[in-house]
């Protein structure tokens, strides 16, 4: 290995944001301490060797706090220069030598802070079929989906590899790629500075740097859309790649494509190294060879990246390990919609609730442990929420990463409550709250929003009546249901409109004559009445439907508290519940919508599927509690209830439940500020 020190001077002028950035943008966000701190805990992790500049990272940590605070000063007032790289001749395994160029470490934690603020945006854009420097990816996952393709069929290959990628890649393609995804100048500046750094050629990614994976990845990821499909499927790993094909003429064609491409870009196609080959020939990739048949490994398991337990957490779990089949609800009378389009991936939650597991951190990921046991691992860009139940550990570096990420972190009691959450802080909306507080405070204007959402509860308690009419319910449910259709109209339009009902206590009451109607006759729709014995809606878990509903509603309450207060609301200013200290009336005020679409509609489908029967339920003095498989079927029933397509009915797009949330959320910001009539969202008969 040959060392040299590179001879590069910083930049003459330094780099200059600008006089003001908007706050709570991403270069606001990169540049926070907290941001800069979690960053250097990575490069402090990795302990790699010292810059051009000498200084080393263990010279760089007694002094760490006070130098990520200049660091943080300059960055924002346009103070900060790159110092200089040193440069490393990494000998190659085919021979030759790969060049290394390590930044110094106050430039290595900078670009860490970018790399954690842009992987959740820019990763969620990249395609299926890139594997490399990806959070929750690995080397196993990319063999694995060149062996599906095998068996499917796509025999033949194309072998490819990059002419020196890295050192190849077009300084202005990739800045102008970067700008169609990030429109916040500062930090594409910034990044261009580090670029120009590195090489005043106007070409090349320093391979000593953290955020170089990711732009790699971002620079070719225009090629990777264009040579999917029309009968190719690629899996690419960095700058090595397969296209596969089920004949040797549409290979000779996709290698030919694929190298027209990478000249459109300024790269070239390696002819050394590609070629096109069967598997009934042999291919190798990233040390496997696959065989006819088979699928042989070349190099130790340990030498490759672990594989990571992102399917299993994506599948709300940590905890919830079954799969969700056997729980997972019909919607009474559903149609079928379009797969879901906007807000699809909000608000996604892992749960975390056995007692003696732990939620921590590993490089970019959150990961949970038992004991020192890896169960799962999950990069912050695929969670939006995590649930810890009681007895669950948390580090807090796993909370350092929740509040670089935007991921709310709760403590629930295990029964549906909330014991205590970690938000992360946020600019919040002034003028917004400040719209919000007008409308409460003006008596019209409140009472008139009042009655759309009593209304909109009401005739939502009807529908769900008559679409478990639709199927094989009891025969004196369906007769009751009819009889009560009518009479519980005729409470939503009087709540809508009569003078009389002119206060929130009279349309409450109102609400509670509904009730009276509604709940019974739930109770009538199960075919095992003992567990509503009730036939009301009581809280504490009087019988087993109430502890259910008790859950479901506790997971409502939370999806609509993150989507109200993404969107700048006061949770606490709502029109229909009063305003109290540590209530969050505004939440209320929303799950009246839901509550029979989402809550009861699942509860009545948990029980009536057989997902809920007496063991999961004990005595609980007066009341009834779930069990830990009880509670987790609620958990899985819930998530696989709000994961079903349905319409929006402001949009009309395809969504799922919790973009609902948050359309519904958005509309109520409009009413507040401009006086945009707001809707409660209404079932579809």
């Amino acid at each position: 290995m040959s060392v040299e020190n590179t001879t590069k001077e910083a930049l003459a002028q330094p780099y200059l944001p600008g006089p003001r950035f908007p706050p709570d943008s991403l270069f606001d966000r990169a540049t926070r301490h907290a941001t800069l701190w979690l960053a250097w805990e990575k490069v402090r992790a990795n302990n790699g060797a010292a810059g051009g500049d000498g200084m080393t990272v263990a010279r760089y940590a007694p002094a760490a706090h006070g130098r990520l605070s200049r660091l943080s000063h300059d960055l924002r007032n346009g103070r900060y220069r790159p110092g200089p790289a040193r440069r490393v001749f990494i000998p190659k395994p085919d021979g030759g030598v790969r060049p290394l160029d390590i930044p110094p470490v106050q430039d290595r934690i900078a670009q860490a802070a970018v790399a954690i603020v842009l992987t959740p945006l820019l990763d969620a854009e990249f395609e299926d079929s890139s594997f490399a420097y990806r959070p929750g990816r690995s080397v196993l996952q990319a063999v694995a989906r060149v062996a599906k393709h095998r068996r499917a069929g796509f025999r033949w290959v194309v072998d490819g590899d990059i002419t020196r990628y890295f050192e190849r890649v077009p300084h202005e393609g990739l800045l102008s790629r970067l700008e169609r995804s990030v429109s916040d100048a500062p930090l594409v500046d910034l990044i261009a500075t580090w670029l120009e750094h590195h090489s005043h050629e106007g070409r090349g990614l320093p391979q000593g740097s953290p955020l170089s994976p990711l732009l790699a990845n971002l620079y070719l990821d225009e090629v990777d859309e264009a040579i999917e499909g029309r009968g190719l499927r690629l899996v690419r790993f960095a700058d090595d790649f397969l296209i596969l094909c089920k004949d040797e003429a549409l290979a000779a064609g996709a290698k030919a494509r694929m190298a027209a491409l990478l000249a459109e870009y300024g790269l070239e196609l390696n002819a050394e190294k590609s070629r096109i080959t069967s598997f009934d020939q042999g291919v190798r990739f990233l040390g496997h060879l696959f065989v006819k048949g088979m699928v042989v490994k070349e190099i130790p398991l340990d030498d490759m990246p672990p594989e990571d337990a992102l399917a299993a957490a994506e599948q709300w779990t940590a905890a919830v390990t079954e799969a969700p089949d056997a729980s997972v609800p019909d919607d009474p009378g559903a149609e079928a919609a379009a797969p879901p389009g906007r807000w699809a991936a909000r608000q996604r939650v892992m749960y975390v609730l056995q007692p003696g597991r732990r939620l921590a951190t590993a490089g970019e990921s959150f990961v949970v442990r038992e004991a020192e046991t890896e169960l799962a691992r999950v990069a912050p860009h695929r969670v939006d929420r995590i649930e810890l139940g009681r007895g669950v550990a948390l580090d807090v570096e796993a909370l350092d990463l929740a509040a670089a990420t935007d991921t709310v972190v709760l403590r629930t009691d295990g029964w549906g409550r909330a014991l205590g959450r970690w938000t992360p802080a946020g600019s919040g909306r002034a003028k917004r709250q400040l719209a919000q507080a007008a409308l409460v405070l003006d008596p019209a204007r409140r009472i008139a929003l009042a009655r759309r959402i009593v209304s909109g509860r009401i005739l939502s308690q009807r529908t769900l009546l008559k679409r478990l009419s639709r199927g094989k319910p009891p025969p004196a449910f369906k007769a009751a249901a009819t009889e009560a259709a009518p009479r519980l109209r005729r409470l939503a339009r009087a709540a809508a409109l009569d003078p009389k009902l002119g206060t929130t206590a009279a349309l409450m009451g109102q609400e509670g004559a509904a009730a009276a109607i509604y709940w019974p006759l739930l109770a009538l729709s199960l075919d095992k009445p003992e567990f509503f014995r009730g036939q009301r809606r009581r809280r504490q878990g009087e019988d087993p439907v109430n502890a259910v509903l008790d859950v479901l509603s506790g997971l409502l309450a939370r999806d609509l508290e993150v989507a109200l207060e993404r969107h700048g609301l006061h949770t606490g200013f709502a029109v229909l519940h009063a305003a109290e200290d540590g209530v969050e009336a505004l939440v209320h005020d929303l799950m009246e919508e839901f509550r029979a679409p989402v809550v009861e509609a699942c509860a009545l489908a948990l029980f009536g599927r057989r997902a809920l029967e007496a063991k999961h339920f004990d005595a609980w003095g007066d009341s009834w509690r779930l069990t830990g498989d009880g509670y987790s079927a609620c958990i899985r029933g819930y998530e696989a209830w709000v994961a079903r397509p349905v319409r929006g009915q402001r949009s009309g797009e395809s969504m799922l439940w919790r973009g609902v949330m948050e359309e519904q959320a958005l509309a109520y910001a409009a009413q507040c500020e401009d006086d945009t009539p707001y809707e409660p969202y209404r079932m579809d008969y």
